[in-house]
C-alpha cells in the first residue's frame, strides 16, 4: 500500500508539476528566448535580471515530463496498445534533450549579466550554433510533439479519461508551436492552460483508480472475526 501511495504522489506530482512549470515559465520569462540573434536575446534580457532568475529556476519542474510520459502511456494502456506504448516512449526519449533548451536560457541569463558582452554574446552564439545543441532540440521538440499527440489519441481510444482530457493532451503541444514559433504569446499561453488541464485531468484519473483499487481491496479482505 505504502508503495502504491508513493507510486500515485510521484504521477499527480509529475503531471502537474511539469504542465504547472512550464506555463509558469512561459509567462514569467521577460522575453520570448526561442527567436533572433543570440545578441538580440541577450538585449532583451537587459533590466529583467530577477524576473529571468526565476524563469530559469521554472525550468526545473519541467523537467518531470519524463516520468509524467510513463503515466500517461500508463493510462493509455500502452501495455496493450501500440500507438500508447510509441507516444509515452517517444516523449520520454526526446524530453531527454529538452535540457539542451533550460542550459540555453541559464546562459543568455549569465551572459546578460556578463561585463565583457562581446564574449558573452559569442559564447551564447556558439552553444545555439552547435550540432549537439540544435538536434538535442529539434529532437526534444519535435519528439515530444508527437510523442504527446499519439499518447493523447491513445488516452482517447483507451477511455481510461475523459475525451477531453485526451483531446487536450494531443491539441496542447500543437498549439504550443503555432504560437511560440509565430510569436502569438496568447495562442501559446492558451495551449499551456490546455496542457495543464489535460495533465490535471490524467492525475484525476490516477487518483479514481487508485481509490477503486483500495476499495476493491478491502472488500475482498476477510473481515476480522
Amino acid at each position: 500500500m505504502v508503495s502504491t501511495k508513493w507510486r500515485l504522489a510521484g504521477g499527480v506530482i509529475a503531471l502537474i508539476g511539469s504542465a504547472a512549470g512550464q506555463l509558469a515559465q512561459y509567462v514569467v520569462a521577460p522575453a520570448h528566448l526561442s527567436g533572433g540573434t543570440a545578441a538580440e536575446q541577450v538585449d532583451a534580457l537587459a533590466g529583467h535580471s530577477e524576473r529571468m532568475q526565476v524563469a530559469v529556476w521554472l525550468d526545473v519542474p519541467i523537467l518531470l515530463l519524463i516520468p509524467a510520459a510513463l503515466y500517461l502511456g500508463w493510462l493509455g494502456q500502452a501495455r496493450r496498445s501500440r500507438l500508447a506504448a510509441t507516444g509515452a516512449g517517444l516523449t520520454f526519449v526526446s524530453a531527454l534533450g529538452i535540457g539542451y533548451l533550460f542550459a540555453a536560457d541559464l546562459l543568455i541569463h549569465l551572459a546578460a549579466q556578463a561585463e565583457d558582452r562581446d564574449g558573452a554574446v559569442a559564447l551564447v552564439d556558439a552553444f545555439q550554433t552547435s550540432a549537439v545543441f540544435n538536434t538535442a532540440v529539434l529532437t526534444g521538440v519535435l519528439g515530444t510533439t508527437v510523442g504527446l499527440v499519439l499518447t493523447g489519441i491513445a488516452l482517447v481510444r483507451a477511455k481510461t479519461v475523459p475525451a477531453w482530457v485526451g483531446i487536450a493532451v494531443a491539441a496542447a503541444p500543437v498549439l504550443t508551436i503555432v504560437g511560440e514559433a509565430g510569436g502569438v504569446g496568447a495562442v501559446a499561453i492558451t495551449a499551456y492552460v490546455l496542457q495543464l488541464l489535460g495533465f490535471a485531468g490524467c492525475a484525476v484519473t490516477l487518483v479514481q483508480l487508485a481509490g477503486r483499487e483500495a476499495a476493491t481491496a478491502a472488500s475482498m479482505t476477510p473481515a476480522a472475526a
